[in-house]
């Protein structure tokens, strides 16, 4: 059986509900983190990486329901 996983371009978020932090020149970085959460590639969209076919089980950052430091 093969399970067919869903994704999305986005920003994975912490525990906390935050975004990935990152400046300008941390590209690698951000797609170093992007890839080890299952995302296919990403990238310093400065303050905040993003990720490209981030896994729907991959929390992410969502302005309509931002949880970032208690928000």
């Amino acid at each position: 059986i093969d399970v067919v996983v869903g994704t999305r371009n986005a920003y994975p978020a912490l525990w906390n509900g935050c975004k990935y932090s990152c400046f300008w020149g941390s590209s690698s970085w951000c797609n170093e983190e992007c890839s080890s959460l299952g995302a296919s590639s990403g990238y310093c969209a400065w303050p905040a990486c993003w990720c490209y076919d981030l896994p729907d089980n991959v929390r992410y950052w969502d302005s309509n329901n931002n949880k970032c430091r208690g928000k």
